[in-house]
């Protein structure tokens, strides 16, 4: 697509000099970082069938920043029939990503980024889910099972894996009658950022959903925990003070468990050159787990009594 014509999707976009294009994960969507004589703009190009879907999730978004979560809004939203896009335009964040520069910082300042993270997730919580969405245990479990399938016909598997099948369903009963709230599902270091050694906002509700809070968590065991202890340590925390520990553990355990499976069946189809790196990762978390015969992560434990 020639710039010239990305110029045509929006007066927002009129007066720009530059699109430079941003690599950014395994959507299928393409960004660019746009510069125009007065401001930074982002704008993201996505299916054309997405339209309906982004645009709820615009709204939903102003609604966020209008409760205090530091999150960019969309400026605008529209769709292009001849470029065969969706179009979203929001401001430029100053800041750089937290998967890469929160090691600088000390184990303080990343414990206090962490708890900064969580009040924003405390308050993208607060949103509930429309009255016609499906009740949340049977949208869980219905996943679950097919990415079950697909694990057990894919050819790839992780040590003790029936220990872990046995776990969730042993205790499946606990994810009925959760709160249904708005969720990120895809909060970690990778989708917050930085500036002047603060935390300065989350990006990307792209993933975004309705489902159960703490199901919110399971990227911090999967990535976040790995980067970042403190920070992993201080969102949990963050949290905890706000919504108390009743079934967190468990319910947190439960998700980061089905997450072995699942994070296993997405890496083969949209990354197949990590599985290795993800089947490590899920070992990983046997560890912290001990098998899931323990509901609070080694890592957590031990960073509380440092």
């Amino acid at each position: 697509m020639k710039y010239e014509k990305l110029k045509q999707l929006s007066p927002l976009l009129r007066q720009a000099i530059s699109f430079q294009p941003i690599t950014s994960g395994f959507s299928g969507d393409r960004t660019f970082l746009v510069t125009t004589s007065s401001e930074k703009l982002v704008l993201k190009l996505s299916d054309i069938r997405k339209y309906a879907s982004l645009k709820r999730k615009a709204s939903v978004l102003q609604k966020l920043k209008d409760r205090g979560v530091l999150c960019s809004e969309v400026m605008e939203i529209g769709m292009s029939a001849e470029q065969s896009c969706t179009f979203r335009i929001f401001p430029f964040i100053e800041g750089e990503n937290a998967r890469a520069s929160i090691h600088r910082l000390t184990n303080e300042e990343q414990y206090e980024i962490g708890r900064r993270a969580g009040r924003d997730l405390s308050l993208i919580h607060t949103y509930h889910a429309p009255a016609h969405e499906a009740p949340w245990d049977e949208k869980v479990m219905a996943k679950h099972e097919r990415y079950i399938h697909a694990y057990q016909s894919s050819g790839v598997a992780f040590s003790h894996d029936q220990f872990v099948l046995d776990f969730i369903q042993s205790h499946a009963d606990a994810v009925k009658g959760r709160p249904h709230q708005f969720q990120h599902d895809d909060f970690h270091l990778g989708n917050i950022l930085l500036q002047g050694n603060q935390y300065a906002g989350v990006i990307d509700f792209d993933q975004s959903d309705f489902g159960d809070p703490i199901h919110d968590f399971y990227k911090l065991s999967l990535f976040s925990r790995e980067i970042s202890i403190p920070f992993s340590a201080g969102q949990v925390d963050h949290y905890l003070s706000k919504q108390g520990t009743n079934d967190f553990w468990l319910l947190f355990s439960i998700y980061t468990a089905m997450s072995c499976f699942s994070s296993i069946v997405w890496t083969l189809s949209y990354d197949p050159g990590h599985v290795k790196d993800m089947v490590n990762r899920v070992d990983r978390i046997l560890k912290d787990h001990k098998r899931f015969t323990q509901l609070q992560p080694v890592w957590y434990a031990d960073w509380h009594h440092l």
